[in-house]
C-alpha cells in the first residue's frame, strides 16, 4: 500500500508540474459539451422511472506544441422520493463527476498519457470482450461508447510502428464496476449484495495492466492483446464459521466475498470491403481466486464471536471464452443495418467444497444443499457486461437519416439466444423505437419507445433477468442541446 501511496503521488505531482507548463504557454482552449433534459415514464402506469442520468457534460481540451490537457466533467440527476426530506435535510439533487482529467503528451511515434482516464480496446463498437482496461457504469449499460465505462488513475502509451500501433496500459488502483444497489428503479440487480465489511480485501499491491497491438492492412486490421487485474465485481470467496471461545452452539457464519484474478488474452480484426464491414473480437480468460486463506475477525460483533472455529476458501479457479461478431452494411433505401452476436462459454471450472453437508450442521444458513454447487455462483467479473443477463445474445439496429438529415429514426433490439428447451430458439427481448429530429444546428429533440418482453415459461421463472425487466418498458421524451 505505501509503495502505491508513493506511485499516486509520483503521477499528481507529474501532472501539476505539465499542467503548469500548459499554462504557462499560449494556446487554444476547446470547450465543448451539452445539457439534457429528458423524460422517461412506464408504459404499464406512465409512472416516472427513477434513475440517475447525466444532465449535463463539459469537456475541454487545452493544448500547446505537444502537451494537451484534457477534461470530461458531468453532471448526475438524481430523482427525489417524496419521503427524501425525512431522511435529508440536503437540498441537493446533482452529482458533480469528474469523469477524466489527463494529460497528453504527442511525439511523432508515440502518444504519453497520464491521470484519470478511460481507456477503449477492441475491434467491435460495443460489447468487446477485451474491452477490460476501464470498469463500467451498470446505469448507463445500455448507452454507446465512453458513456457507460469510468475512468481510472493510469498511465497509457500508444507508440507507432509503420503500420503497427502497439498501447499500453497501467494502473495502481483496482477498478470496479459502479453497480445498480437495488433502492431505485434500474430493472438490473445482482443477486446478492454484500455489506463492505464482507469484502476480502486484497492482498499486496492490485496492480493492473496490459498490451494491445494493432496491424493495419489494405484489407482492414489484426490485432491481439494481453490484460491482467482484479475482476470488476465482486465473487464469493469462501465462509468462516464463528462462536464465542469453545461456544458453538449459537454460530455465526460469515459469508466472505472478494475479486478474483484475471488474466486476458484476445484476438480481433476487421475486414473491410466495399459493400461490407465485419468486425470480431475473442477473449479468452483465467481466472483464479488468490484467497487460500479467509482467516480474519469475524464482520458482526466481533467482541462476542471472538473464534474462528471453521474457515471454507473456495479458492475457485475457471476459464472461459467471449466472443462477439459484428457486421455492417447499407441496405436500399439508405438503410444502415449493424448487428452483432454475442457468446459466452465457460470452459472449466474447479472450487474446494461449501460446508453443507450431514456433519456439519450451520443453523443460520439456510440454503439448499442442492443448491450449493460453487459452480452455481460462478459469474465471469470480467469481459462483456451483458454475460451477467445471458450467455449468448443478438443485437441488430437499423437506421436511416431523412429531411436531409434532419430527422433519424432508429430500430434497435437485443434478442437472448440462449435456448432452455430444444424447440425454442429465443426467450426473452428488448426493442427500441427512437426519432431524433435536429430542430437547428445545436439542439435535439428525441421520443423513443423502450418494449422488454420476458418469458412466462421460462424454468426460472420470476429470476430470468428478462421478466424482471419488463417493468422497465417506458417511453422516453429528450432534448439536448450542444455547445
Amino acid at each position: 500500500m505505501k509503495n502505491m501511496l508513493i506511485f499516486i503521488r509520483c503521477i499528481f505531482a507529474i501532472v501539476l508540474v505539465l499542467t503548469c507548463r500548459v499554462k504557462a504557454n499560449t494556446s487554444n482552449l476547446l470547450v465543448s459539451g451539452y445539457v439534457d433534459y429528458t423524460y422517461i415514464s412506464r408504459l404499464s402506469d406512465r409512472s416516472l422511472i427513477d434513475i440517475p442520468y447525466r444532465m449535463a457534460a463539459l469537456n475541454i481540451e487545452k493544448r500547446t506544441e505537444n502537451i494537451s490537457l484534457n477534461g470530461n466533467f458531468s453532471i448526475e440527476y438524481h430523482l427525489r422520493d417524496d419521503a427524501y426530506f425525512l431522511g435529508s435535510s440536503d437540498p441537493q439533487d446533482f452529482i458533480f463527476d469528474m469523469r477524466e482529467l489527463y494529460l497528453t503528451y504527442d511525439h511523432d511515434q508515440f502518444e504519453f498519457r497520464i491521470g484519470k482516464q478511460i481507456h477503449s480496446w477492441g475491434s467491435v463498437d460495443e460489447n468487446s470482450p477485451i474491452d477490460n482496461a476501464s470498469s463500467l457504469d451498470y446505469y448507463y449499460l445500455f448507452f454507446g461508447g465512453i458513456e457507460r465505462k469510468m475512468a481510472t488513475l493510469s498511465i497509457g502509451l500508444d507508440y507507432y510502428l509503420g503500420n503497427l500501433r502497439v498501447n499500453t496500459v497501467f494502473s495502481p488502483v483496482h477498478a470496479t464496476n459502479r453497480i445498480p444497489l437495488g433502492d431505485d428503479d434500474f430493472p438490473i440487480e445482482l443477486p446478492v449484495y454484500p455489506e463492505s465489511s464482507e469484502i476480502f480485501q486484497i492482498q499486496g499491491q492490485p496492480y493492473e495492466g496490459g498490451i494491445h497491438g494493432t496491424f493495419s492492412t489494405g484489407m482492414g486490421d489484426i490485432s491481439a492483446s494481453y490484460y491482467s487485474g482484479y475482476d470488476r465485481t465482486f465473487n464469493l470467496s469462501g465462509v468462516n464459521v464463528y462462536g464465542h471461545s469453545s461456544d458453538i452452539s449459537f454460530p455465526y457464519v460469515d459469508i466472505v466475498y472478494g475479486y478474483r484474478k484475471t488474466d486476458v488474452f484476445g484476438i480481433g480484426g476487421v475486414l473491410l470491403s466495399d459493400w461490407l464491414t465485419l468486425r470480431y473480437d475473442l477473449g479468452y480468460f483465467l481466472t483464479e481466486d488468490q484467497n487460500e486463506s479467509i482467516d480474519r475477525s469475524s464482520s458482526f460483533n466481533p467482541i462476542y464471536y471472538d473464534s474462528l472455529h471453521f474457515t471454507y476458501p473456495l479458492m475457485e479457479e475457471a476459464q472461459y471464452i467471449q466472443s462477439t461478431i459484428q457486421i455492417e452494411t447499407e441496405l436500399p433505401f439508405g438503410i444502415n443495418l449493424t448487428a452483432q452476436y454475442f457468446y459466452h462459454d465457460t470452459l472449466n471450472y474447479s472450487s474446494d467444497s461449501l460446508p453443507v453437508d450431514q456433519e456439519i450442521d450451520i443453523p443460520n444458513l439456510e440454503l439448499d444443499p442442492e443448491q450449493m454447487r460453487p459452480s452455481n455462483f460462478f459469474t465471469p467479473g470480467m469481459g462483456v457486461p451483458i454475460a451477467i443477463l445471458t450467455n449468448r445474445a443478438f443485437f441488430l439496429t437499423l437506421d436511416r437519416n431523412m429531411l436531409d438529415d434532419q430527422l433519424k429514426v432508429s430500430l434497435t433490439s437485443m434478442v437472448d439466444a440462449s435456448s432452455y428447451e430444444a424447440n425454442r430458439s429465443f426467450s426473452g427481448s428488448l426493442v427500441e423505437l427512437k426519432m431524433t429530429y435536429s430542430l437547428n444546428q445545436d439542439l435535439d429533440g428525441t421520443i423513443a419507445l423502450t418494449k422488454v418482453n420476458g418469458d412466462s415459461d421460462h424454468p426460472d421463472g420470476g429470476n430470468y433477468p428478462f421478466n424482471r425487466m419488463e417493468d422497465f418498458s417506458h417511453l422516453r421524451f429528450e432534448i439536448k442541446y450542444f455547445f
